[in-house]
């Protein structure tokens, strides 16, 4: 294969022309629009008390920041979400809207300037977000009670979006305090794209992202060590639901030899694995074989703990209680990292995960800033589609084994069972 060969934008390190931890540009000559995109590496998780003011908060930041000087920026699209670990923060506009979208990175991290009133009022517009996702969504509930069955008080379980109960709790000095100790430029990613060239975003840069406000360091919220896990499983009856769900959830301590990188382009390819019908997926034993559920799917994902998370998410089939098929599911992952994943199966994946790569940033401009976004929030630093191209060709099936292995081995780990005949 000749990597060499496969075009891509130039991914540009323009970080010492200002204040943040680390700003990306990504030149796109044939680009209509610049975008600006904004990551800290502060969430959910590094907070105690009533859940969801990392959310609260961005919401608060996102209108004070729109305002700044006293001007609303309104030729531009704008959005933000906040994460359990990021808070992030994107704009894209015209050219000649790049100045304002910088102006609004910037006062991202200024204190926020909004009216009491107004403050409030916002919680409840977070409140009827919740309405909107959770209240009438079963799986989102089996979910959050889930990682607080699993974590219990520990940063690393708590709910992005909180409950009606928690937002009534939040005091907005609380989330004012919050801004001032965990919005700090010099920790933030920023991510730019689009038509202006290499010399004219650093004049911009050097303008209005330097001189940014300075903070002391301080540790994150998931750094403590986590609690001993539940000696028992959860069973929830939640209405709105026409069988019984099933989700086993943990964290596994990779391979000690293993570099973060290592870590991730092995899950990525792991997941595609195992969510496939190909043999050492799980699909294929249970649910085209056995019928032992009705669907399944699993999620990986690399903690900023350096640690694995996993999800294993399933319903049973008729005539399978959620015990036999918890079991027959745990069996499995077990045989699959005892036996060896097949190598015609990472073979074929991988072909086809690799000319998916080659496709998408043929046909999508934004794909080389999707790609730089996602590693990010994975590694802590971009990379361009060459070397993610590259990097997906590295783990090997003894690589992909030894996660897999991690993975069963952990004592760290629950199962949260719905029933929905009890909720009828």
């Amino acid at each position: 294969m000749c990597l060499a060969s496969i075009a891509r934008a130039d991914l540009l390190d323009l970080s010492e022309y200002g204040d943040f931890k680390k700003i990306y540009y990504i030149p796109e000559a044939s680009a209509d629009n610049v975008e600006v995109r904004l990551f800290l590496p502060v969430g959910e998780a590094d907070r105690t008390g009533a859940e969801g003011l990392a959310h609260y908060l961005e919401h608060l930041v996102v209108w004070s920041a729109d305002k700044v000087h006293g001007e609303g920026f309104r030729n531009r699209e704008m959005n933000a979400w906040t994460s359990p670990f990021w808070t992030a923060y994107w704009n894209r506009g015209p050219k000649d809207s790049t100045v304002n979208m910088l102006r609004n990175a910037r006062a991202v991290f200024e204190p926020v300037q909004l009216d009491q009133d107004f403050m409030l009022t916002e919680r409840d517009v977070v409140e009827r977000e919740f309405d909107l996702r959770y209240r009438d969504n079963p799986t989102a509930v089996l979910y959050r009670e889930a990682f607080h069955h699993l974590y219990g008080d520990h940063g690393l379980g708590r709910s992005v979006m909180g409950t009606p109960d928690s937002l009534r709790q939040l005091p907005v000095k609380e989330a004012l305090a919050f801004h001032q100790q965990r919005y700090n430029a010099q920790d933030a990613y920023l991510l730019m794209s689009g038509p202006l060239t290499k010399e004219q975003i650093i004049g911009q840069i050097e303008e209005h992202l330097r001189g940014l406000p300075k903070r002391a360091a301080i540790a994150r919220g998931f750094s403590s060590p986590l609690p001993r896990p539940p000696s028992s499983s959860l069973t929830l009856n939640l209405p709105k639901l026409e069988r019984e769900l099933v989700l086993f959830v943990g964290q596994a301590q990779p391979p000690v030899e293993f570099s973060r990188r290592k870590i991730w382009f092995s899950l990525l390819l792991l997941e595609d694995i195992l969510n496939s019908s190909l043999q050492g997926g799980l699909a294929k034993p249970l649910y085209y074989d056995r019928f032992t559920v009705t669907k399944i799917s699993a999620k990986l994902y690399l903690l900023p703990t350096g640690d694995i998370g996993y999800e294993f998410f399933f319903a049973p089939e008729d005539g399978i209680s959620a015990q036999q098929a918890l079991s027959r599911v745990q069996n499995l992952l077990h045989q699959l990292a005892d036996d060896s994943i097949p190598d015609e199966t990472l073979k074929s994946l991988r072909g086809r995960t690799l000319e998916q790569v080659r496709r998408f940033e043929k046909d999508d401009p934004h794909y080389a800033t999707t790609i730089a976004q996602q590693s990010i929030l994975n590694l802590g630093e971009a990379l361009d589609v060459k070397t993610y191209h590259y990097e997906l060709g590295r783990p090997s099936l003894s690589d992909l084994t030894a996660i897999l292995a991690s993975i069963v081995a952990s004592p760290f780990a629950t199962t949260a069972i719905t029933n929905p005949e009890l909720s009828q």
